[in-house]
């Protein structure tokens, strides 16, 4: 009886315990969301229910965006967000709400550029403090235990003396930020086309590095600029910009930011000599740089480009696939052993119990992995040159160096797949498959063993389509945004026209008509019709970011179509030029781009 009173009580306490400390996260479809879900931090999700909260308790709102493959969105999870110190001050003081950037991505872009504008940087964990009418107050990103105490201690103590201040603060630099927005967004004139791709041209070499190639001290992979770029010179041909494209090219491929063993690029490298990746890989890069890489190996008449674009797709194939003939969003940078990049990474002391003697050799030779461990998990995979010119060097045939090196690829990958964990972000997310069916449309008509994964996700992306609303995602009936439309209408009708697809191109012009009429609107942008925050800036054009613009997208699908209303309406967009494509073609890469190849 006791042993039963004492397991009865056991239960209990194991329910309660549980009660307390799961939040409204718990068991979210989000794997970010859902891994915050027993965070002590009483968690909301974004909506009107904890707007109206945080007014009727008059409390600041604390917006805490990340996403699952963020390896500083864990990292501030396990200091702050799990510390029941930080946890009891946030749930007496503040609402808090967290966000997947990849769910929310209007909110995410609002907030981005407002941190981005008050303090000079931004990123990801992005932690914006909002009044309670939602005027962003102040905001930063990664922030050390101790350092967010302080923050949260002063900001509430500042908000308890004197609300009104802050909150009149707030409303007057919303104000002066859309208003210093809208004045470059107003109407100049129309689009001059050619002066506008001299201008980005002469941008884009200003802070081209044109000795390691990319742009800037942390390495992204830029498409929307190199895609714009090679346009550009194609018309207006500079032999140093072709040496500039052909440099980026090559050191994207060949070293730290693209997986030479598995396949696939990361999100970007940490050091501007391409060495060293920050290892999460996204499917929007995967899916977009197959599309520069095709377009590049059309341009130089380059195989290898080629074979890169392909390679990546089959990597998408065989590492992102999820439920329902759909791709997942993204592979985490810490491996299951909490290691970040681990999964990719060598020692010296494993690779001899792995290889033979020859294989061996040859890993040493063609990726140097035979020096003391640069990581604490081990060297990472990187070449210096093209296959053709190390088989020279080694004096070995191209075929037999290809031949032989695709079997240690093999055997590394298999080793790493069967010993190695690696966490998913299993989203099954609108916008970026419509992207990925976009390279496939391309990857397809050469490579033909792709064409079956085009035609399964081309019926995926249709079933998030019921005729009147695209749903932004598998998980539930959450209308898409403006992204999602955008980039769903170009892939369907991409893949429509690359393959004869004739429901794939009804149902990608229906999509597009719609996206037109929500979402364009006496010549502004309208990005998402369920924003809670207050007004933004009214926008002519839209920013390229990692991806470009959804109204490229947008009007690279209308483009596909026969549809005279849809040519109109490209047509009127491109009728607008404003100052902020004057003063900052870098942002506006893949509409100038788009404007210079438009008949």
């Amino acid at each position: 009886m006791k042993s039963f009173a004492r397991y009865f009580f056991f239960i209990i306490f194991l329910l309660l315990t549980h009660s307390i400390s799961a939040n409204e996260l718990k068991n979210n479809a989000s794997p970010y969301l859902a891994m915050h879900g027993n965070d002590p931090v009483h968690w909301m999700s974004w909506g009107k229910k904890a707007l109206d909260k945080a007014k009727k308790e008059n409390k600041i709102i604390l917006v805490s965006i990340g996403y699952f493959s963020c390896h500083w969105c864990h990292v501030m999870q396990r200091e702050s967000y799990q510390s029941n110190t930080i946890a009891a001050i946030l749930n007496k003081d503040f609402i808090s709400i967290k966000v997947d950037r990849e769910l929310n991505p209007v909110l995410d872009k609002r907030l981005i550029e407002f941190v981005q504008i008050t303090t000079g940087s931004a990123g990801w964990p992005l932690n914006v403090f909002l009044t309670p009418d939602a005027y962003p107050l102040v905001g930063a990103t990664y922030m050390p235990h101790d350092n967010f105490a302080t923050v949260l201690n002063r900001l509430q103590k500042r908000w308890s003396t004197d609300a009104q201040a802050l909150g009149d603060m707030a409303k007057n630099r919303n104000e002066t930020l859309t208003n210093m927005l809208e004045t470059q967004e107003r109407t100049s004139s129309n689009l001059h086309v050619s002066k506008a791709a001299s201008h980005l041209q002469k941008i884009i070499m200003k802070n081209a590095d044109t000795l390691l190639g990319g742009f800037g001290n942390r390495k992204f992979p830029s498409t929307p600029q190199l895609s714009a770029l090679l346009a550009i010179n194609k018309q207006q041909k500079k032999p140093e910009i072709d040496e500039f494209l052909k440099l980026t090219l090559n050191q994207m491929a060949r070293k730290g930011l693209h997986d030479d063993i598995g396949g696939g690029f990361y999100r970007y490298t940490v050091d501007p000599a391409w060495e060293t990746p920050h290892f999460e890989k996204m499917l929007y890069t995967n899916a977009l740089m197959p599309l520069l890489y095709f377009e590049a190996a059309e341009r130089y008449n380059n195989p290898e480009y080629r074979q890169v674009a392909i390679e990546t797709l089959h990597f998408t194939i065989e590492s992102m696939q999820g439920k329902g003939n759909a791709y997942i969003s993204s592979l985490s940078a810490v491996d299951s052993n909490n290691e970040e990049g681990g999964f990719y990474l060598w020692s010296r002391h494993e690779l001899p119990k792995i290889l033979d003697k020859q294989e061996l050799n040859l890993a040493y030779k063609i990726w140097n992995l035979n020096q003391t461990n640069e990581l604490p998990a081990g060297n990472l995979p990187r070449r210096e040159n093209s296959i053709t010119e190390m088989a020279k060097t080694m004096g070995t045939p191209v075929n037999l160096l290809e031949k032989q090196l695709k079997a240690l690829r093999n055997k590394l990958k298999a080793y790493r797949n069967k010993h190695r964990g690696l966490p998913r972000d299993t989203k099954l997310l609108a916008s970026q498959n419509g992207m990925l069916l976009g390279a496939f449309a391309k990857g397809s008509s050469y490579d033909p063993s792709l064409h079956p994964y085009g035609d399964k996700l081309a019926l995926f992306l249709q079933s998030l389509w019921n005729g009147n609303i695209l749903r932004k995602s598998a998980a539930d009936a959450t209308p898409g945004t403006l992204d999602d439309y955008a980039a769903v209408s170009w892939g369907l009708l991409s893949w429509g026209k690359s393959t004869g697809d004739k429901k794939a191109m009804q149902t990608g012009l229906a999509i597009a008509r719609t996206a037109w009429k929500i979402f364009y609107k006496d010549g502004v942008w309208i990005e998402t019709t369920r924003s809670l925050l207050p007004n933004g800036t009214k926008l002519s054009h839209l920013q390229d970011g990692a991806i470009p613009s959804a109204e490229y997208f947008l009007l690279t699908a209308s483009q596909l179509t026969d549809d005279a209303s849809l040519r109109r309406n490209i047509a009127r967009v491109l009728g607008n030029s404003t100052r902020s494509v004057e003063v900052d073609p870098y942002a506006y890469a893949s509409i100038i781009g788009f404007s210079l190849g438009y008949r």
